[in-house]
């Protein structure tokens, strides 16, 4: 889930208190959060609108540099779908922006924490964007910056709560990395503390000021990970309906209760909710055409967790047709991957086999293809409980 989530875990940092001397005017302050709001909410007009208020009035505040770049990320991660190149072009010129402003602002007001969180926070971005292009080295070297960088926020002031929410990230995945860069880790010495950084979150979730609910947003992932000590899911639906409560427009944090309710095990909800999200797309206007195939996702994995594997193969059908004319995306992707295992269990080799070939036939910008590679080798099956797996994309 984590790869959905990463565009909110930083944003509420934009209108994080100002500490030092620096004081924003209450209106300064007031457009700084309405900048955030229209972020939570999907509201990129309204963010961009606010955020360039606070630029005409302090061009290189931590606030307005950090916010710009927030705009661009979740532009990048929710309106396009991690599917358009020309817009992540656009978020790496944006952050490397933000990165340079904020420093010309530490050089007249050094010891301003406001933007030793906002510096912290734009590299923890960078590393975690890093991560999954792959460039292990420039995560590795992002996150040592973007913790030095938080860490000297509590320096300046031990009750800025909000920076555990970076330091709790850091010590949580540092602690809990992948296979694939264990290799590296022993190189760079990169350490984490996954109990440690489960304390922090719920800190930041229960004292900070700005950054509660982005430590929400992070716990609902962790504890819907399978066979982690740190697996609850039904505390994860609490946290999400909590939100879902305070950010009713965002479809996204509808689609996070899906994902929830999936993992709870509540699979007629997730159907029927399923439905109206799909319902909802081209009648709400924060309700895009490109989440269609998170619909069908939904509704295809809950009939193949159902064992209704005729109607996961309808719906996963259904939501191919929907998609034509759509440029693939990695949900879109996800979904051919998941009609090629139902085709599978129906007995369908031939067809199946030809789903991950398609699935193959486009740049694994997605990390599909190893899963691809090993089902056109050998056919899928359920596992012996007979779930077929987290809802969410790889």
């Amino acid at each position: 889930m984590r790869k959905w989530l990463a565009g909110f875990v930083g944003a509420a940092l934009l209108a994080a208190p100002s500490y030092a001397e620096i004081q924003l005017p209450p209106d300064v302050m007031a457009q700084a959060r309405e900048g955030i709001n229209g972020v939570y909410s999907l509201d990129f007009d309204v963010a961009q609108k606010n955020i360039q208020k606070v630029f005409d009035q302090y061009p290189d505040h931590p606030f307005a540099h950090f916010g710009n770049a927030m705009i661009a990320w979740s532009r990048y991660e929710y309106e396009f779908e991690k599917s358009d190149e020309k817009q992540q072009k656009v978020f790496e010129q944006i952050l490397d922006d933000s990165i340079s402003g904020i420093k010309r602002w530490m050089k007249q007001h050094p010891d301003d924490p406001n933007a030793y969180m906002g510096i912290g926070a734009l590299y923890g971005l960078r590393a975690m964007f890093s991560m999954r292009n792959r460039s292990w080295i420039t995560a590795y070297f992002s996150g040592r910056k973007a913790i030095s960088n938080l860490e000297k926020s509590l320096e300046l002031d031990p009750t800025y709560y909000d920076a555990y929410f970076g330091l709790g990230i850091y010590q949580y995945y540092a602690g809990t990395l992948p296979s694939v860069i264990k290799i590296l880790a022993k190189i760079v010495a990169i350490k984490g503390d996954p109990d440690e950084g489960v304390k922090q979150l719920n800190l930041s979730r229960e004292k900070a000021m700005f950054t509660a609910d982005s430590s929400k947003l992070i716990l609902i992932e962790i504890q819907n990970v399978r066979g982690s000590k740190y697996y609850n899911p039904q505390k994860s639906l609490e946290y999400i309906r909590e939100l879902r409560a305070k950010y009713p427009n965002n479809p996204l944090m509808h689609y996070v209760e899906i994902i929830c309710l999936y993992e709870t095990g509540n699979l007629d909800e997730v159907t029927q909710q399923a439905n109206q999200f799909l319902k909802l797309i081209g009648t709400d206007p924060f309700y895009k055409d490109i989440y269609i195939s998170r619909a069908y996702t939904a509704l295809g994995t809950a009939a193949m967790a159902k064992g209704d594997m005729a109607g996961a193969r309808t719906l996963f059908e259904q939501g191919r047709q929907a998609l034509k004319g759509q440029a693939v995306s990695r949900w879109g992707l996800w979904n051919e991957l998941r009609l090629g295992q139902v085709y599978d269990l129906l007995g369908e080799r031939d067809l199946a086999v030809k789903q991950y070939k398609y699935v193959l036939s486009f740049k694994d910008k997605w990390g599909f293809d190893d899963l691809a590679k090993s089902l056109v080798k050998k056919p899928y099956v359920l596992p012996p409980d007979g779930n077929p797996g987290p809802l969410p994309p790889l």
